[in-house]
């Protein structure tokens, strides 16, 4: 059953029980744990702490997993004192209504941000359902040894 849901200026439609079974049976492990590169590595060392209580809710509202992010990648190169910044996406089954690939005024990224977006990979996902992203924005602490 499709949900209808406004965040700012954009209005999506969800399926939240389609979104649990992609998370039960395609999305079965979290994009950064299937990467071997050192950002990835930093992003999976502290998963569960990325990210506010609150969006952690927002995800789970929609149906999406928030432990298991489609693709999580570095935006930095080297390491900043003030964290390094990553962006990703966290999938689910629906769409954009209105409002479009609307990314936050700079100002209004940090340490976090997230919006809904249509523009993601999708290589490997099944054929047929309608996919959005939640994509977002963290800056999080380097808390490896190793140094990208």
């Amino acid at each position: 059953m499709e949900t209808e849901l406004t965040v700012g200026q954009q209005k999506v439609v969800f399926d939240r029980e389609a979104t649990v079974e992609l998370y039960r049976q395609t999305i079965t492990d979290p994009g950064a744990d299937t990467c071997v590169c050192i950002p990835c590595k930093n992003f999976a060392a502290q998963r569960g702490k990325v990210f506010p209580a609150p969006f952690d809710q927002f995800l789970r509202s929609l149906g999406i997993d928030p432990f298991k992010e489609w693709e999580a990648f570095g935006l930095d190169f080297g390491v900043d004192p003030n964290g390094h910044l990553y962006g990703g996406w966290f999938l689910f089954i629906g769409g954009l209504v209105e409002g479009g690939d609307k990314q936050p005024e700079p100002q209004q990224q940090k340490p976090f941000a997230y919006w809904f977006t249509a523009s993601f990979p999708t290589g490997t996902l099944p054929i047929g359902p309608k996919y959005c992203a939640v994509e977002f924005l963290a800056r999080i602490p380097w808390v490896l040894p190793k140094a990208p």
